[in-house]
């Protein structure tokens, strides 16, 4: 800089109002995911028609219908469940659950000829290798059941393996035992992780986030009400026994109110003791869903703990009060209860999936693990 620069009087400010910063770019809201809720359309009238069928031909038929029912049933419930107006599809064939309905169905009579006639040499070492297989077993039926459920004409896929299943079905689940299950929280936690995060669906993985500190919440609530619910039946047999001994030495009780008065709490301590597992579940499976993601997309699962076991209650004394007549008005009932109760909140758009190669699984584990009677569902 020159002297003549530096002595210069300085020029006159342009005319005008003071210049203004440059604007910043408008900051876009933020995105909200849409809500998609699950639609079911079945109609327990209409049901009735496929139920009743399905129960005649497989009496008809000695059990071999059943395998042609399942898939007829499965059919039926997959298409009335909707997402974005699209419904599930369910691809098995009958042909494939026959051969495993078969496989399974051996197993399953084995156990029980040898356990009525004491053939004590085959019976322990079978029940050892269902159970040494169970983890595997428990995979494989959750291959199957993926690879033959499909939405939009893509199929799901379950990819986690067998050492994880062993794992979080048969390690993780011994330790309980010690710490007289203590650990029972920790131990579903680990398996609805197993379960959500091997799944696949067009090319997107599911995810789970789930902390371990709300799944303590309803086991300790479980373990007061079940506490509780023994101290009252123990003070309800406790003061029938005191009333009863004071009517035996003079005094005057009448004895069907003394009856009615220690079995009354007794039953409904019971009624309580079999609903807390129904709400563990029930809260369970909303911390499964709530912690689980599809990509970008998360789901919203609201099921309550109370309108469930009244389902369960009142599903039950209808079957019963009709003689079984009441099942598919009874199953349909509560898949709109669980329909009407998720969701997905889905962030973008659901037409970015893409297919991907599969394989034929077979049906035999998936079958052997419904005929045990073994809980492997991701739902109620």
């Amino acid at each position: 800089m020159s002297a003549e620069d530096v002595l210069a009087p300085p020029s006159p400010a342009p005319a005008g109002p003071p210049a203004q910063p440059p604007a910043l770019p408008a900051q876009p809201p933020p995105h909200e995911p849409r809500r998609l809720p699950v639609e079911f359309t079945g109609r327990a009238g209409e049901f009735f028609g496929i139920w009743i069928v399905n129960v005649v031909l497989t009496l008809l038929t000695l059990g071999i219908y059943s395998a042609w029912a399942k898939v007829r049933t499965e059919r039926y419930f997959y298409g009335n469940t909707r997402i974005d107006g699209t419904p599930f599809e369910y691809l098995a064939t009958p042909i494939q659950i026959l051969k495993g309905r078969l496989v399974a169905y051996a197993v399953v009579v084995a156990l029980g000829i040898s356990a009525h006639f004491g053939f004590l040499v085959v019976y322990f070492p079978l029940v050892f290798a269902v159970l040494l297989l169970l983890p595997w077993l428990l995979q494989r039926a959750l291959r199957f059941r993926a690879r033959y459920s499909a939405w939009r004409g893509l199929r799901f896929r379950f990819v986690n393996g067998v050492d994880d299943a062993y794992l979080n079905f048969m390690f993780r689940p011994m330790l309980q035992i010690p710490t007289l299950y203590m650990l029972l929280p920790w131990v579903r936690k680990h398996q609805q992780e197993y379960i959500v995060t091997g799944h696949r669906f067009g090319g997107l993985r599911f995810s789970f986030q789930g902390e371990l500190g709300p799944y303590y919440i309803p086991f300790a609530i479980c373990l007061g009400a079940g506490f509780a619910a023994y101290f009252v039946m123990v003070l309800a047999v406790f003061a029938g026994a005191l009333l009863f001994d004071g009517a035996r030495t003079g005094g005057e009780t009448d004895p069907n109110g003394l009856m009615l008065s220690v079995l009354l709490p007794v039953v409904v301590v019971y009624l309580v003791l079999l609903a807390l597992p129904v709400f563990l579940r029930t809260r369970y499976t909303n911390l499964m869903w709530g912690n689980s993601r599809l990509g970008p997309h998360r789901f919203a699962c609201t099921l309550r703990a109370r309108d469930i076991i009244w389902i369960y209650l009142s599903n039950g004394v209808a079957i019963l009060c009709t003689l079984g007549l009441a099942v598919p008005w009874a199953m349909v009932r509560l898949a709109k209860y669980r329909a009407a109760h998720f969701e997905l909140l889905a962030l973008g758009d659901l037409d970015e999936f893409v297919a991907e190669a599969e394989r034929a699984e077979g049906a035999a584990s998936a079958e052997l693990v419904d005929a045990l009677d073994l809980d492997v569902g991701i739902g109620l």
